[in-house]
């Protein structure tokens, strides 16, 4: 997916057309027979896996009215649903649109909205809930930053994450750093709800936001935590795991439906008359 390339025109401000244009480029695209890496990147460039985004993180620049929209007609096809489990979309997604530079935006939205990686954020550390007690360091060094420590991981299927450090010996939020890792590089070990970095080596370009001031970062991930349009269950479709560990970018979306039931609509209070 490229995130300057033209995207199909949709009639975002007519619900009728807006769904009859779904439908006709479902009948188009909607194939049992690809795999769902190809699926998710059709969903992707037509700019229907987050369509409340801007276009130019990927999106359409829609309403909520119009997520709806598009999420009701993928899930009256009985499709799968765009790759948004995780931390990927919910949290990621908003941080990086905001403090992401370019480089970083090209990198990362994409791989996020075609499902390729399955991000995760590592606020905490064990035996403890406070981002501000970070313990796990970056030192900034002639050629690269070096992590080291352990932090606390919601995620075992994640293949990246953005990781908060201490890099400065300050208390509290101050001197705080977070940084874009892929957890297959060397220095990375996991476990368990845990992520371990022993001598892990970065790129300083990895920094997201400014150094010593991550806490920026932090405390606008915060509110994502326990709210977002984008995170919440897509009732009617079926959710496929993102990421590479996960397996299910080369199966065919045939194989997976057969495995996979869509998640049912809440039930209907018939009290309420």
């Amino acid at each position: 997916m490229d995130l300057t390339a033209p995207r199909p025109w949709w009639p975002l401000g007519d619900m009728e057309q807006m769904r009859d244009a779904l439908r006709h480029w479902l009948a188009n695209n909607w194939d049992t027979s690809i795999t769902v890496g190809e699926w998710w990147e059709r969903l992707a460039s037509a700019g229907l896996a987050v369509p409340t985004w801007n276009r130019s993180h990927g999106g359409l620049a829609a309403t909520a009215q119009v997520q709806q929209v598009v999420e009701q007609e993928l899930a009256a096809a009985g499709t799968i649903a765009p790759p948004l489990a995780g931390d990927g979309v919910r949290l990621m997604g908003p941080i990086l649109r905001q403090f992401a530079t370019p480089e970083q935006s090209n990198a990362v939205l994409p791989a996020l909205l075609t499902g390729r990686q399955l991000w995760t954020v590592l606020l905490t550390e064990p035996g403890t809930d406070d981002p501000q007690a970070t313990t796990c360091t970056a030192t900034f060094d002639w050629k690269y930053v070096v992590i080291d420590g352990t932090k606390s991981c919601t995620d075992d299927s994640a293949t990246h994450a953005l990781v908060v450090t201490r890099s400065a010996d300050l208390p509290g939020h101050r001197g705080l750093t977070c940084l874009l890792v892929d957890l297959a590089e060397p220095g990375v070990s996991t476990e368990p709800g845990l992520v371990r970095f022993s001598a892990m080596n970065t790129d300083p370009a990895n920094v997201l936001g400014n150094r010593d001031a991550g806490w920026a970062v932090v405390k606008t991930i915060l509110p994502y935590l326990e709210r977002s349009l984008a995170g919440r269950i897509r009732r009617g479709l079926v959710n496929v795991e993102p990421g590479i560990a996960a397996g299910n970018l080369d199966r065919t979306v045939a194989e997976v439906l057969a495995q996979h039931q869509p998640l049912a609509p809440p039930p209907v209070d018939r009290r309420a008359r």
